[in-house]
């Protein structure tokens, strides 16, 4: 199969196009063993096979399609801390001990994905730059303040800036009324990523396929035994890491998310005054819209930027127009440029707007539901995954083991936004 798909006829990735080369290229064919089953492909799957890989753990990885295929090969590439929602609105939902745990553990995320790519010297084009999240007017500064305040209570080292500093940021005529600035976050190449966590735990003996999807997961003699179309895995514990990309043979996982679509346009290079001009440093953006928008430049000078959405039929004309026209009504010394490549992803949305990590069966671990913040969690969420089966102390996890959750409504709400947000776009910017 190609290294990389997209997902709906006529789209074009910048990411599949830029790609480095995909370091997995097996099916399983065998019938092995192993202490842990990773299933997917994706941040959370990759990052708990590469740590539990480093610790001398025997794991086995199946990805169903290739390696970044889902929301890992698909998202804007923005390395954020955290979740959506502030740290007070996690703390409620899970008291207070339980969410001060969960936001710790989040608060440095973009260190540890910057750590990882330090540490194996991995080619992902990371920009240390930093995000902001950018007032589109003067209201949203007092949410943005509170929010700032929260992060600052947690030891985060953000910063609220004004509408001068926001200017210096980003030279558009809507960002000028301020956000809040995290210079420990990043962007990076969001499958280039991907593949490279999968190169490093090749490297330190995972063992990774893909075109493998498992066809059955069943108990037989204290072990679990997960068979593919080729093989078969028998491992003493599973992570199911597919989170929005479920299939039916993941019904319970798929089912306790709502899925989501947001889209990316990107570009060609752009002339070096004009990215000097409009996003000088090149920090990586998103708003406060309530048709959220966020903006990046890659290291080749492309412009990206990403809103809710799917690229599907007639609807991909309506998002691209919107997007051009929000382009040309956030930075004008774009106007009349053109998109060079358009695709779009899925991610898996709660009720709570945080993620969660389920107990499918003894043994059996599915973190799902990072709400479009995949990167750092999702590194973070392995790599706590690991320790967690390593140390078999689920005490020090710092994410509440749930549960099966199934999300009520899920059809009508993934409509709800697909088509609310088609309504938006439609008549947007007009």
């Amino acid at each position: 199969m190609p290294d990389y798909l997209p997902q709906d006829a006529g789209e074009s990735s910048l990411w599949g196009a830029t790609a480095i080369a995909n370091p997995v290229d097996q099916v399983l064919q065998d019938s092995l063993q192993a202490d842990v089953l990773v299933v997917g492909g994706g941040y959370t799957g990759l990052s708990s096979a590469l740590h539990l890989a480093e610790q001398g753990i025997s794991v086995v990885l199946l990805e169903a399609k290739s390696i970044g295929f889902g929301g890992s090969g698909r998202n804007a590439g923005l390395v954020n801390a955290g979740v959506w929602q502030n740290p007070e609105h996690v703390r409620q939902q899970l008291g207070p001990e339980a969410g001060d745990r969960f936001n710790l553990a989040l608060r440095d995320a973009p260190a540890l994905v910057t750590d990882l790519v330090d540490r194996f010297d991995m080619d992902c084009d990371l920009q240390r730059v930093g995000t902001v999240n950018v007032a589109h007017n003067a209201a949203a500064m007092k949410p943005l303040a509170e929010r700032c305040r929260q992060l600052q209570d947690l030891g985060a080292a953000v910063e609220l800036i004004d509408g001068e500093a926001a200017r210096a940021i980003a030279a558009s005529p809507v960002y000028r009324h301020g956000g809040i600035h995290d210079p420990g976050a990043a962007t990076i190449h969001p499958l280039n990523y991907a593949r490279s966590l999968a190169q490093v735990a090749l490297g330190l003996g995972a063992r990774l396929f893909q075109d493998s999807g498992i066809d059955s997961l069943t108990r037989q003699n204290d072990r679990w035994l997960a068979t593919t179309a080729h093989g078969e895995v028998s491992a003493e514990q599973v992570i199911v890491a597919t989170n929005a990309y479920a299939d039916g043979n993941s019904r319970q996982v798929r089912e306790s998310t709502v899925p989501v679509f947001i889209f990316h346009c990107a570009t060609p290079p752009l002339a070096d005054e004009i990215v000097t001009d409009i996003i000088p440093q090149r920090h990586g953006l998103w708003d406060t819209q309530l048709m959220l928008t966020s903006t990046r430049i890659d290291q080749a000078g492309r412009l990206i930027m990403s809103s809710a959405g799917r690229l599907q039929g007639l609807q991909r004309a309506i998002r691209e127009n919107w997007m051009a026209r929000t382009r040309d009504w956030l930075f004008p010394q774009t106007r009349g440029t053109t998109w060079e490549y358009q695709w779009s992803g899925q991610i898996g949305i709660t009720q709570s707007k945080i993620l969660r990590v389920q107990l499918l069966a003894p043994g059996v671990f599915a973190p799902a539901g990072y709400n479009g913040r995949g990167i750092g969690p999702g590194s973070v969420v392995g790599k706590h995954l690991a320790h967690t089966i390593i140390s078999g102390n689920r005490d020090d996890f710092p994410f509440p083991i749930e549960a099966l959750y199934q999300e009520k409504w899920r059809r009508v709400r993934a409509g709800y936004y697909r088509y609310g947000s088609l309504a938006l776009q439609l008549a947007g910017r007009r």
